[in-house]
């Protein structure tokens, strides 16, 4: 009797044991669409989960998650000047809408990197004080303290710097 029930017990473990690795696979087996993006993530639409209105992953006091969450779009036209988007970031700041102020900021700074420079000089740094004071609001923006924010933002844009027109 104590033998059958060893065998019955071996062969109940041998046919879990086979049927793990299987398992295994279809839990770490992304699905993915046409595209290669998870279900629920199209890429180019800024409609890719998770979606939150509020700023995260900009320093590692405030980063909750390997994926930063899709911040809304800055109330601006795809044209916009980088006094536009700051004004955005200012006006979503006093909305509480901080992920959309750091798209804002973000954009702004993005606009003002964008530069062309000799294939020899690609490695110099831009040392743009207009992009420095940006950092320093994103950087303040992360840290939770959204008056430094919106007193650098107003600064930049009190500074009538030629950038603003970008």
């Amino acid at each position: 009797m104590r033998t059958s029930r060893q065998i019955i017990a071996f062969s109940a473990f041998a046919l879990l044991a086979g049927f793990a690795p299987v398992a295994a696979q279809a839990q770490t087996t992304p699905v993915t669409t046409a595209t290669g993006a998870r279900p629920g993530n199209d890429i180019g639409t800024r409609n890719s989960l998770p979606l939150s209105p509020y700023a995260s992953n900009i320093t590692a006091g405030d980063t909750k998650s390997v994926i930063a969450p899709t911040p809304p779009e800055p109330n601006v036209g795809p044209d916009a000047t980088v006094a536009q988007l700051l004004t955005a970031a200012k006006q979503s700041l006093a909305a509480g809408q901080t992920g959309t102020t750091d798209e804002a900021l973000e954009q702004a700074e993005t606009q003002l990197l964008t530069r062309s420079v000799l294939a020899t000089q690609v490695e110099v740094n831009d040392e743009n004080p207009t992009v420095a004071a940006i950092t320093q609001a994103r950087q303040a923006l992360g840290a939770g303290n959204k008056a430094q924010t919106l007193q650098i933002i107003n600064q930049i844009l009190a500074s009538n710097s030629p950038d603003l027109a970008e």
